[in-house]
């Protein structure tokens, strides 16, 4: 009787081959680069269109500033020649809603950047993105191949390949990296720092903030749970910056609104126009944020559930339910889901904490399969 060769047996070869590969000083830069080679590599080839047609239009878009529709770059820079007077936007346009987001128009300013050049720093600080995340997924898995596999599905869903596949100016890859420093540096001034970019970059980083103080105050949630108490002393620094980045921000805004008259302006029509398109959308919209990274929130949810940390489970689906809500009221349901992509790194850690290897990488494989055969489809 012929043995039949097990399933496992190409994974077996691929991990080898990997394991090789990534024996190396540099390989940070080895495992990044290869994700976005599968990754990006299949997206391109697999959807012409966005080379077809939409780098097409940001070509004409370099060539001649403004001159494609919803193709903000020059929007941008325009508003960084003059942050602080009030526009007459109408209410609910990407326009309007770009009056408080000043970290783009300023850095446009003060690096003198063009279109091209705009997007060509995207790229760059995009890059410098994916590298942070695979040192920060790194540690928390202690394993490359684990890391290799977590990044090439990260890189397959928009938060991972938006500034590369966002050609349109949204410019969404620079809160994201923020967000993700903030979690990085140490120094409480630096930390600040890292927020109030991310916060003036759109108000939705903000929102999903929510993420970054659970991951900082993740630790003592059990041992709240089992000592019955706590004290100020215990909850870290961190914390309180992250409060006070929030505070600060929201407080400049409403100066911003009521001594300069900055304002977004309010369509109610649309508003409620928007909600119920996004509800009748909903599985859809809510589907491409993450895709097959979907597997990894379920799976840590789940196993939080079972395992019976109530006090975690229920922070946990609050912060991704808030998320989802968000997404819900807004029109680009993809880029505002994305923005919660911090909690990604927190159900890994749970995973990690809970369940084998063996087990984790298959639930890895599967999630990066998912996200490479789904089209990246935004806002």
């Amino acid at each position: 009787m012929q043995e039949l060769q097990s399933l496992n047996t190409p994974f077996r070869w691929l991990e080898k081959k990997l394991g090789l590969f990534f024996d190396n000083q540099y390989w940070q830069y080895r495992l990044v680069a290869l994700a976005m080679l599968l990754s990006l590599g299949s997206l391109l080839l697999f959807n012409y269109i966005h080379v077809s047609v939409g780098f097409r239009n940001l070509y004409h878009e370099m060539r001649q500033p403004g001159s494609v529709e919803s193709f903000f770059w020059d929007d941008i820079i325009k508003q960084g020649s003059d942050p602080f007077t009030p526009q007459n936007y109408q209410p609910g346009t990407h326009e309007a809603n770009q009056t408080f987001r000043l970290t783009l128009p300023l850095l446009s300013r003060l690096l003198r950047l063009n279109v091209a050049t705009f997007y060509l720093f995207q790229v760059l600080f995009g890059c410098w993105f994916l590298w942070l995340m695979a040192g920060f997924v790194f540690d928390i898995l202690k394993n490359k191949t684990l890391t290799f596999y977590f990044l090439t599905g990260f890189t397959a869903i928009y938060a991972g390949a938006c500034f590369f596949i966002n050609y349109f100016g949204h410019g969404d890859v620079f809160p994201f990296c923020f967000l993700l420093l903030a979690l990085l540096v140490k120094q409480p001034v630096l930390m600040f720092l890292c927020l109030q970019l991310a916060f003036w970059c759109d108000e939705r980083a903000l929102i999903n903030a929510s993420f970054i103080g659970l991951w900082l105050v993740w630790p003592l949630i059990e041992k709240i749970r089992t000592e019955k108490k706590i004290a100020l002393q215990q909850i870290p620094v961190s914390v309180y910056v992250l409060i006070m980045s929030a505070v600060v921000y929201l407080i400049l805004r409403k100066w911003l609104e009521t001594a300069l008259h900055l304002s977004i302006g309010h369509d109610a029509a649309l508003s409620v126009s928007s909600f119920f398109w996004s509800i009748s959308t909903f599985g859809d919209k809510i589907t491409r944020g993450y895709e097959g990274l979907w597997l990894v929130i379920i799976g840590a949810t789940v196993i939080l559930f079972l395992a019976k940390k109530w006090g975690q489970f229920t922070l946990f689906l609050g912060a991704w339910l808030l998320n989802v809500f968000i997404t819900t009221l807004v029109a680009d349901g993809t880029r505002a889901l994305s923005f919660g992509f911090i909690g990604l790194l927190l159900a890994l850690q749970v995973l990690k904490d809970y369940i084998p290897n063996h087990q984790l990488k298959y639930l890895l494989i599967v999630s990066a399969l998912i996200s490479l055969m789904l089209p990246i489809s935004f806002p």
